[in-house]
């Protein structure tokens, strides 16, 4: 005991010293220990709070026109890809946000980035945007998406409607990129008949969710001046579907001078015409009914000899 009392005596500081060093690194010890459990709880009360909502948020798996269901899988992908774009957007990586546009959608409508930053970020984009998505229509190589842009009303305070967006956007199955401003898919169709000296070739094809436009080059191989079309009736250039339903061109929309070729000449002319998305409605002809072979004496002796132009699609 004597020992004992003589070594604390001796060494009573150093003792002191360590002692409160170990309780200090026993303090250190517990407080990061409860650090870390308190940091797993919240991870998992976080973990389990997204899988509810993700569980319980209300995905557009079901089409507002249609009531066609696309499985749960298909639609989170579909979703993830649009809010990743607008988050883009939102964010102002304008590339970003380009690189996720369909190689047709870039070719049709956005050839470069400053003509996307252009014509679809700096209309929509001039302030943050929340939005809405609801499935439009479906068929087996996309999914189309009504979706609404609407102001962010937490950082800009505005409630009104005014400055909403609508835009129709498209998933591409294959590629999981976006078509967007209403262009659900573009191509290439080089199919052409012709008729007396004159041949229309149908180049391509673009589909919007509320018309469709195609690309014709005419060509005149005659020694007359031929009107492809007077453009007396919007019913004389239209498309016919395999139900034999008539789809007319946007007549009023074409220029006359645009089909009136002399001879020996080629346009090439873009019209649209009045036929809304549907996966399920092909297109199956395209025919000019209206075709004046000689415009010259068409207008001096007005006769009512018409010819037709059928291409198959």
């Amino acid at each position: 005991m004597n020992k004992i009392i003589r070594m604390w005596n001796q060494n009573r500081k150093v003792i002191i010293i360590i002692a409160l060093i170990v309780v200090f690194c026993f303090l250190v010890l517990q407080i990061l220990n409860n650090i870390a459990k308190e940091n797993i709880r919240k991870q998992n009360m976080e973990n389990t709070s997204n899988s509810q909502n993700m569980e319980n948020k209300k995905l557009p798996t079901t089409s507002i026109i249609t009531g066609e269901k696309v499985n749960k899988e298909t639609t989170e992908n579909n979703v993830k890809v649009i809010e990743e774009f607008v988050s883009m957007c939102n964010k102002g990586q304008i590339e970003e946000a380009y690189n996720l546009l369909t190689p047709n959608c870039k070719e049709t409508l956005f050839k470069t980035v400053d003509d996307f930053r252009n014509n679809y970020y700096n209309i929509i984009f001039k302030e943050e945007r929340t939005l809405k998505i609801e499935n439009y229509k479906n068929s087996v190589t996309t999914n189309t998406y009504a979706v609404t842009f609407y102001e962010d009303i937490m950082s800009t305070g505005n409630v009104s409607n005014s400055s909403n967006y609508k835009d129709y956007i498209t998933v591409e199955k294959s590629t999981n990129k976006l078509s967007i401003n209403s262009l659900i898919e573009s191509k290439s169709i080089e199919k052409e008949a012709k008729n007396n000296g004159v041949k229309i070739t149908v180049l391509s094809q673009e589909k919007y969710v509320d018309y469709e436009i195609y690309k014709f080059k005419f060509e005149n191989n005659t020694e007359n001046t031929v009107m492809i079309d007077t453009l007396k009736t919007s019913k004389s250039i239209y498309l016919l579907d395999r139900n034999d339903i008539k789809y007319s061109s946007f007549n009023n929309e074409i220029a006359s001078s645009l089909l009136q070729l002399s001879k020996y000449t080629t346009k090439t002319v873009s019209i649209k015409f009045n036929k809304r998305y549907d996966p399920v409605d092909e297109t199956k002809k395209v025919i000019f009914s209206d075709i004046i072979l000689n415009y010259e004496q068409f207008k001096e002796q007005n006769t009512n000899e018409r010819e037709k132009i059928e291409i198959k699609l």
